[in-house]
């Protein structure tokens, strides 16, 4: 009876989303070993972290909001604008902290907006998401007129520091997302409040019942979403040395598969910040396999397109089976 029980318990956890990416991390990754010398090499180790750190920041408000039953589609241009209102308040000699506090008061406002009509004004979160990715983009191109390619630069070096510093060889942004993963997971595994995000995301109509603030977590959810990804737009300006039109462009789309292979789904109810970080992994050594191997990157957008099928029909068959389950279907 207990051997049974024991293999019931390795079963789920290998059948769990998680296990299955942090598998397809291990492949990719193996794949690399064998068939690309430079996989290891420190600058390509180095560009990793760098590529990881900042998505898989922004990854952990989009699985948040995922577990909630949202999503958000203007994270990539709230990162940009960010980034670009820091640099702005940087170049006119405002000191480093207060420009990065009002670099992330820019994105956590522009989260609350994005909460407020979701949760208050009832807009469909795809047209409000959609509509703030234009209006945040918009805005850092007016911003940019005249700036050229390179956008603002020539920041002080306390502020560069921030974005390529290093600790036992590490980048600190790295160090700041292992933080922030642990923090979040414990919030959403050991903490009641973190549970309660599960319940509204899987059942609102039951947790709106058992006396759950549904608007509140939503426009706190959105807050949340808009701040990291302005965090992450302000490390990536650092490590850069440089705030441009270009930072941000489609990230949105990324960070969203991401986090669906990772265990998000677009139903809600499910996911954690640690299968966010594998599926972010897992999507940037995607990325490295087609540099260092040197595949068209033409092929690159045709596998990315057919990963994001199978994810949404998976998540989409699984959304079914669970509105079976409680007897919506």
């Amino acid at each position: 009876m207990m051997k049974a029980t024991t293999q019931s318990h390795w079963k789920k956890m290998l059948m769990r989303k998680e296990a299955i990416t942090l598998l397809l991390v291990m492949i990719v990754a193996f794949i690399l070993l064998i068939f690309s010398e430079h996989f290891l090499n420190l600058t390509n180790l180095e560009s990793l972290q760098t590529s990881i750190a900042p998505s898989s920041i922004i990854a952990v408000g989009m699985m948040v909001l995922l577990i909630t039953g949202m999503f958000d589609l203007s994270v990539g241009s709230i990162m940009g604008l960010s980034g670009v209102v820091t640099a702005i308040f940087l170049t006119f000699r405002v000191p480093v902290p207060l420009a990065i506090l009002l670099g992330l008061l820019c994105g956590t406002l522009l989260g609350l907006v994005n909460g407020l009509l979701i949760a208050l004004a009832g807009v469909n979160p795809l047209i409000t998401t959609i509509g703030m990715m234009y209006i945040a983009r918009g805005i850092s191109e007016v911003l940019l007129v005249g700036k050229g390619r390179e956008g603002y630069r020539n920041f002080s070096q306390s502020f560069i520091n921030l974005g390529t510093g290093k600790f036992l060889g590490i980048y600190y942004m790295f160090w700041v997302m292992i933080v922030l993963l642990i923090a979040a997971q414990l919030y959403l595994n050991r903490f009641k409040h973190g549970r309660t995000l599960y319940y509204i995301g899987g059942n609102p109509e039951a947790a709106t019942l058992m006396g759950f603030s549904i608007t509140k977590v939503r426009i706190v959810t959105f807050m949340l979403s808009g701040f990291l990804a302005a965090f992450a737009g302000i490390i990536s300006t650092a490590r850069f040395e440089m705030a441009n039109r270009y930072m941000g462009q489609g990230l949105h789309m990324t960070i969203i598969i991401s986090c669906l292979i990772g265990g998000g789904s677009l139903a809600g109810g499910q996911g954690s910040v640690i299968g966010a970080f594998l599926g972010i992994t897992f999507m940037a050594l995607l990325n490295n396999s087609f540099n260092l191997l040197e595949i068209q990157s033409q092929w690159q957008n045709v596998v990315i397109g057919i990963i994001l099928i199978l994810v949404v029909t998976s998540d989409g068959y699984l959304a079914i089976r669970k509105r079976r389950a409680l007897g919506k279907v």
